[in-house]
C-alpha cells in the first residue's frame, strides 16, 4: 500500500514551480534490516513495468545516445524524513553497484523550508566534509536533532569539527546559489516530484567534462528495499545498453 505524498506545490528558491512530494514506503519484514551482511538483490526481476515503479527519459534535443560512463543519483533531502529511512538502503545499493558506477546525491529544494538543508549539502561538498557529514545528518534527523534553519545546520557541523564560519560562507556563496538553481531546473527536467527519487543515465561520452545524461528515474515505489533493487536493475538496464 503507497501511503499519499506528504507535500505540495512550492515556489523553488530559484523561482521555479514544481508539484513536490515527499514519498512515503511500507517496509515489509524482509526489508527490516539493511545493514546487515550485504546480499545483493536478484537484478533479473521482471516486476518493474515503465510508467509505474519506474519512467523512461527522452534524450534532450539534439542528444546522441550516451556512451560514457553509467552514473546514479539520489534527488533527496536532509529535510525529508523518508529520505533519512532510506539512507542505510542507498548505503546497501551502493555495496552491490559495480565499481565502475558513479554515485552522486542532488538536493531538492521543494518549498523554502528545504533551502538550509540544500545549502548544507553544498557547503559539505565544497568544504570536503560530505563523505563524513552525509549519512551523519540523516541520523542526526532521524533523532529529532534541531534542523530547522540554516543556523542549525552550522551548529551541526561545528559540533563535528567544522568551522562554523567557513560553512555558513560556503553555505551562501554565489557558487552555491548558482548550483542550487541549476539543479532545481535539472530536477524539473527529469519530472522529479518526490524525494527519494534514482536517476540513472550516463555520461555523455569518455570526455572529462561530458554531461551527464539522464536515462530512467524511478516513479512508484511501495517500499525502500524495492527503491533499492530498482536501482540496481536500472544500472544493470542502462549499462547493456
Amino acid at each position: 500500500m503507497r501511503i499519499p505524498a506528504l507535500l505540495g506545490s512550492a515556489l523553488l528558491a530559484c523561482g521555479l514551480l514544481l508539484t513536490a512530494s515527499c514519498s512515503a514506503h511500507n517496509e515489509s519484514s524482509a526489508d527490516a534490516n539493511p545493514t546487515g551482511a550485504a546480499t545483493p538483490a536478484p537484478a533479473v526481476t521482471t516486476h518493474f513495468t515503465a510508467g509505474d515503479q519506474y519512467v523512461t527519459l527522452a534524450l534532450p534535443k539534439g542528444q546522441v545516445t550516451p556512451t560514457g560512463p553509467v552514473e546514479i543519483v539520489e534527488v533527496f533531502s536532509y529535510a525529508c524524513p523518508h529520505c533519512a529511512e532510506f539512507a542505510p538502503y542507498m548505503d546497501q545499493l551502493r555495496t552491490q553497484l559495480p565499481r565502475s558506477v558513479q554515485v552522486r546525491f542532488m538536493p531538492a529544494v521543494f518549498s523554502a523550508a528545504w533551502m538550509p538543508s540544500a545549502q548544507s549539502f553544498y557547503a559539505a561538498r565544497e568544504l570536503g566534509v560530505l563523505p563524513q557529514t552525509h549519512d551523519a545528518l540523516f541520523k542526526a534527523a532521524l533523532e529529532h536533532y534541531p534542523l530547522n534553519s540554516l543556523s542549525d545546520y552550522a551548529d551541526f557541523y561545528a559540533h563535528s569539527g567544522i568551522d562554523r564560519d567557513k560553512f555558513l560562507a560556503a553555505a551562501t556563496s554565489p557558487a552555491t546559489v548558482k548550483q542550487m538553481a541549476a539543479d532545481q531546473r535539472t530536477e524539473m527536467g527529469w519530472g522529479i516530484d518526490a524525494t527519494p527519487t534514482l536517476v540513472v543515465g550516463r555520461r555523455a561520452s569518455d570526455g572529462k567534462d561530458a554531461p551527464f545524461v539522464a536515462l530512467m528515474r524511478s516513479a512508484n515505489i511501495d517500499s525502500y528495499g524495492q527503491l533499492r533493487q530498482l536501482g540496481l536493475w536500472m544500472v544493470q538496464n542502462v549499462d547493456q545498453r
